[in-house]
C-alpha cells in the first residue's frame, strides 16, 4: 500500500493503523506526488509488483493529486492498483473529478477512519493476494 500525503501526521498515522491492524502490510509513505511517481517507475523499471492500493490525497503543494492521477493514467493506467482520493474537502465537484479517473474507486473524506481502512484492505488488498 502506499500513502501520498504531504500531511506527515495523517500519513504517519494511516501507516501505524495499518501495520497494527494488518501485520503483514507493507505502507510507503511519500509527501509528494512527484516522488511517488519516480518510485512508481522505479518499480516498473526493475519489474516488480505495484501497491495494490494507493491512498492519494487531492491537495497537495507540489504536485497536486489530480496532476499525479493524470501523469499515472498516462504511465501506469494499465496496471491493477486501485487509488482512493482523500481530502478533507467535501466538494462534490472534487469528488467527481477524482472519480472521472478509472483507477479511482472512491474518495474519502480526512481524517480516515478504521473502517474505511479495514474495507480498503479487506476488499481490495486482500482480494488481490488471494
Amino acid at each position: 500500500m502506499m500513502v501520498v500525503d504531504n500531511d506527515h501526521i495523517n500519513s504517519f498515522v494511516l501507516k501505524n493503523i495499518i501495520t497494527r491492524n494488518y501485520a503483514d502490510a507493507e505502507v510507503s509513505l511519500f509527501p509528494d506526488g512527484s516522488d511517488a511517481l519516480k518510485h512508481l517507475e522505479d518499480l516498473d523499471n526493475k519489474a516488480l509488483d505495484f501497491p495494490a492500493v494507493i491512498l492519494l490525497d487531492i491537495y497537495m503543494p507540489l504536485m497536486n493529486g489530480f496532476d499525479f492521477l493524470d501523469r499515472y493514467m498516462e504511465r501506469f493506467g494499465h496496471k491493477k492498483t486501485i487509488i482512493f482520493a482523500m481530502s478533507n474537502s467535501i466538494s462534490k465537484e472534487d469528488q467527481q473529478r477524482a472519480n472521472d479517473y478509472s483507477v479511482v474507486r472512491g474518495f474519502i473524506t480526512k481524517p480516515l477512519i478504521n473502517n474505511n481502512i479495514e474495507f480498503i484492505i479487506e476488499t481490495y488488498v486482500e482480494a488481490q493476494s488471494d
